[in-house]
């Protein structure tokens, strides 16, 4: 029989996997174990076998000693033969361990974990050096090698390594946080020690023989064998192991694998195998596996690293033709005529530089490392990692532990967020009123009977409630009743019943659950149908959850309705606060709730939330436009697990929605999984947490609105420092192809080198930058970001090549400022020309970090004083440069400290229209600025998957000022009035301090006005 698992216990894991049995097999393998025949099994007969000495058994490990006795006593054998087996070579009972016992074993077996597999130091740093933008440095130090220019190799390699020094230890520094952070996501079991049961025993601490309580949602902790039980025994999700999609039914004796997940059900199971000797040891790597996903910052980064790369790799092309096939001609036929004459020991290095001599002696192959030692943005992959490391350690600070590193940019790009409602918006702290009671019973019978189908050990909310709300009468007569079976709740049958004997040693039944269904299965329906509905509208009109209860004799089949209790479960006291703060950051939320619509609609209005709220019934109509219909609503009332699922779905269809879920059950599990965003809330279950992308620590979702918040400055650093980067690989490839190109004038790649040690250094911190987060959520629009990127690296270039020209090839600095003349000054002008490219490429971070204009934005004061340093020591190299170093090349010497004042105001000139040419580029890629034909009236765009109009575009630009004040001032008031009102809230929208949007629906137009 498929389930009989022990007798394949010594098998490897490959051959395990497949005698776990489809849905159908599994069917068949129910019944059989069901009524197992003794009489057959009597009748068995098991070949003998040679003795073995038992010193020699006892000594042996655990489980070749389990494997071993089923062998000895073969394998046919019924459920309840193969459990006592089990539990003779543990040495252990059905009662559990004593807290001694567990210390010895521990000790002797070690923790109930995975071995850890730590990552060689050395192949991790590597790993820094491995990438496309980290290969074309490699190149560009193997090309410097090649032409024996140590010296140049030395620095490239220095820069390398530095990058991948300060990318070690950022990421081994946050990996320690996480670490820590892993020991808060341990899952726990309830396990039996000393003869009680320990709530929250860490499953790490489990040993073999322990026996543990395994209940709707758990995460199974350790391979274990199920305990005897009355009722259909456990239905396990065992996708994450075999794949299957349907959960599986086991039985007493049967085998439950480490990293299932308990569906339906509840048994007690002793612990056969732990740690490495496990099926599967999920439970340990839970936080592992959730962050090898791969996010748009990654598919971002190779864009951007790619595009940078092709740049580079056409200017090196076209520089390279140019220089061999037209100057290297034009300076060979020229220079035999010069004044030089004919002894080539007195020519000079520029004889050379467009014809190779010799490996040493190639100028324009050494003018090529220019370009790519400046060109390429050594130190995006660091900064980026960086930030989202640092991000990631903040987050966790405000107790929102983030186990996909990234989904913190994932966060910012939320628009949607579907929440569940019992457990996160509301307290799942229940209040018991008056029952309701029919067919003549008494009020307080009801809440008792109830109380007898519930277990107080399960932690549920409604089984406290049940038996937290009886009188000590009550509890004292409630303790009299012997609960004989107890099958606890499951999302889909949506009730509890125990099996109870009373003092007078008579047998019934109780069963509490939603309403309808306790109503549909009970004898009396018809009778008590119209009164029993009106009762349940009238309570969810209130805000009242119904609880049904009826009650059954010795058989368990004729039930009869006795009541219902209602039930109230407060919000929580900051959800209202936060669900505005989110609308109001451009995130529509949206109530997920499996109560009563009328419910659901009585919550929003005490949340704030709109009540354009829907029954799950019409996702199931195949006239729906299901999309459109997800997108307009404020929330969806009696849904099922897949309805969840489906409406995550839906929203996701149109690719510019980015959905976020939060849930706390097991039922939330699929969404979870399914939403580009998966929210675990405080005290969710294992198998919630799971399926996350992030796990709060802290009950509410006031931490969510500080996690978007949080999320959208993270997103902005690294939004700025990819334009930075981009226009930076932009201005110096166009800038020295050029002046190669149109002047034979060439760059040393030493001092490229340290330009990209100066200013890629300083860029480091801008992972620590003071930015204002987007008042909508954020996505990587290309268009902005390659837009104004492109304009700055085409607008410096113009300063560049305008500055090189006039102090190059004129005398009016001179002539003017009184400077000395660089008037075709190789050497000297290296040196200024050097400082002007440093101050006004590393300045452009600050017209990119800003929203507005850059010198009404203050930085991060570690930004400005990396600013200062960098730019102190290229004005030095700039004033002295290297003497003339390296001489037979393309010696540097300074050009003097008027022309550094120069180069500085020079740069601060080209610097002030640049904000000027952020607005008009980033006005033409949003559209609302059109240059070649009028701006109609009205602007329209979607936010948060609401259609916004306003009746004038400035009604927009007013809504992001407001969002921008709201981030640093959340607590504004906020109203919502209806579209009657309209002349009359527009009339009072031009006051500077009311804002008003207008938001159309398929329910109402509705104005959402802002002091």
């Amino acid at each position: 029989v498929s389930t009989q698992s022990t007798g394949r216990m010594s098998r490897p894991i490959e051959e395990e996997t497949d005698y776990v049995s489809s849905s159908e097999e599994s069917s068949e393998t129910e019944k059989s174990v069901k009524k197992p025949k003794k009489t057959e099994t009597k009748e068995i007969l098991v070949p003998k076998k040679p003795k073995k000495d038992k010193s020699d058994k006892k000594t042996a490990p655990l489980p070749e000693r389990i494997s071993q006795a089923i062998e000895d006593k073969g394998t046919d054998l019924s459920p309840e033969e193969r459990l006592l087996n089990v539990l003779d070579e543990l040495e252990a009972t059905e009662e559990g361990l004593t807290s001694a016992e567990a210390a010895e074993r521990m000790a002797k077996y070690g923790p109930n974990s995975l071995p850890e597999h730590h990552e060689s130091a050395i192949l991790k740093f590597l790993g820094f050096l491995w990438n496309p933008l980290s290969w074309v440095m490699e190149i560009a130090a193997l090309v410097s090698i090649i032409l024996i220019d140590y010296v140049d190799f030395i620095l490239i390699v220095f820069l390398l390594l530095l990058n991948a020094s300060i990318a070690y230890w950022e990421e081994s520094t946050s990996g320690d946080a996480i670490a820590a952070l892993k020991n808060q996501l341990t899952p726990t079991c309830k396990c039996l020690r000393d003869g009680k049961i320990h709530k929250e025993l860490k499953s790490t601490e489990l040993v073999p023989g322990d026996v543990v309580l395994l209940r709707l949602g758990d995460i199974i902790p350790a391979d274990s064998v199920l305990l005897k039980a009355e009722g259909d025994g456990l239905r396990i999700d065992q996708a994450a192991l075999t794949g299957e999609s349907l959960p599986v039914k086991r039985f007493t004796g049967d085998q439950v694998y480490s990293g299932s997940i308990v569906k339906q059900g509840e048994m007690r199971a002793v612990v056969q195998y732990t740690g490495a000797n496990t099926f599967f040891g999920k439970a340990a790597t839970l936080v592992d596996q959730a962050t090898k996903g791969e996010g748009h910052v990654h598919q971002v980064l190779a864009r951007i690293g790619y595009f940078c790369i092709c740049i580079i790799g056409v200017g090196l092309l076209v520089e390279l033709i140019v220089q061999f096939v037209h100057y290297g001609d034009i300076n060979k036929i020229n220079f035999n005529t010069s004044k030089y004459g004919n002894n080539e020991s007195h020519y000079p290095a520029v004889y050379d530089q467009n014809f190779c001599t010799a490996v040493d002696h190639c100028e324009t192959l050494n003018n090529a490392l220019v370009l790519i030692v400046g060109g390429v943005p050594i130190a995006m992959p660091t900064v980026l990692s960086v930030t989202m490391a640092i991000g990631a350690g903040k987050l966790a600070a405000k107790e929102a532990i983030v186990s996909r590193l990234t989904a913190v940019e994932e966060l910012a790009g939320m628009d949607i967020l579907c929440s569940d409602k019992t457990g996160t918006l509301t307290q799942n702290k229940l209040t018991v009123a008056d029952p309701l009671a029919y067919g003549g019973h008494d009020p307080q019978d009801v809440l008792f009977f109830a109380s007898l189908a519930a277990n107080a050990d399960n932690n549920d909310a409604i089984d406290l409630a049940m038996i937290n709300f009886l009188t000590e009468e009550q509890q004292a007569e409630r303790n009299k009743h012997q609960i004989l079976h107890y099958h606890p709740f499951d999302p889909v049958g949506k009730k509890t019943w125990a099996k109870v004997k009373t003092p007078d040693g008579n047998i019934i039944h109780t069963c509490k659950g939603a309403p309808q269904v306790v109503l549909d299965e009970s004898t009396n329906r018809k009778k008590l149908a119209e009164k029993v509905e009106g009762d349940i509208d009238k309570l969810a009109s209130g805000g009242y959850r119904s609880l049904g209860v009826s009650i059954s004799d010795e058989n368990g089949k004729d039930y009869q309705m006795i009541g219902i209790i209602p039930l109230f479960d407060p919000p929580r006291h900051d959800t209202a606060d936060t669900i505005k703060a989110c609308n109001f950051l451009g995130v529509s939320v949206k109530m997920i709730t499996g109560d009563q619509l009328a419910i659901a609609k009585e919550t929003a209005k005490l949340l704030g939330m709109g009540q354009n709220i829907h029954s799950a019934k019409v996702l199931k109509d195949p006239g729906q436009d299901l999309v459109k219909l997800c997108e307009s609503a404020d929330g969806f009332a009696q849904v099922f697990p897949e309805d969840k699922f489906d409406i995550v779905k839906h929203l996701q269809k149109k690719q510019r929605h980015c959905v976020g879920m939060t849930g706390d059950g097991v039922n939330d599990a699929p969404a979870l999984k399914k939403a580009d965003i998966g929210i675990a809330v405080s005290d969710s279950t294992d198998a919630a947490r799971a399926a996350s992308d992030i796990v709060l620590m802290s009950p509410g979702l006031r931490v969510i609105e500080e996690a978007i918040v949080g999320a959208r400055k993270i997103f902005q650093r690294m939004k700025n420092y990819c334009m930075y980067s981009i226009s930076a690989t932009v201005r110096i490839v166009l800038s020295f192809s050029i002046l190669t190109m149109v002047y034979n004038w060439y760059f040393p790649t030493i001092a490229m080198v340290f330009f990209a040690i100066l200013n890629d250094g300083s860029m480091l911190t801008i992972s620590k930058d003071k930015v204002k987060p987007s008042p909508e959520p954020d996505e990587w629009n290309f268009y902005e970001i390659f837009g104004i990127a492109l304009t700055f690296g085409v607008y410096l270039t113009v300063s560049t090549i305008v500055f090189f020209h006039l102090a190059y090839k004129t005398d009016v600095f001179p002539d003017h400022v009184g400077v000395r003349s660089l008037k075709e000054d190789d050497e000297a002008v290296r040196g200024v020309m050097y400082l002007m490219v440093s101050i006004s490429g590393l300045a452009t971070i600050f017209v990119t970090r800003s929203y507005g204009f850059s010198f009404m934005e203050k930085p991060a004061l570690v930004v400005g004083i990396a600013f200062i340093v960098a730019q102190t020591a290229a004005s030095f190299l700039g004033a002295y440069g290297l003497n003339g170093y390296p001489a037979r090349r393309t010696p540097w010497k300074g050009s003097g400290w008027g022309w550094v004042l120069i180069a500085w105001i020079w740069s601060a000139i080209w610097y002030l229209p640049m904000d000027l040419l952020k607005f008009i580029v980033r006005g033409i890629v949003k559209g609302r600025l059109r240059l070649f034909r009028p701006s109609p009236a009205t602007s329209k765009r979607l936010v948060a998957g609401h259609p916004f109009a306003g009746d004038h575009p400035k009604l927009e630009e007013a809504r992001i000022s407001q969002a921008r004040e709201f981030i640093h001032n959340p607590r504004q008031s906020i109203e919502v009035v209806t579209r009657a009102q309209r002349e009359e809230i527009y009339r009072q929208s031009q006051d500077r301090h009311r804002t008003c949007l207008l938001y159309t629906s398929d329910a109402a137009d509705d104005l959402l006005c802002v002091d």
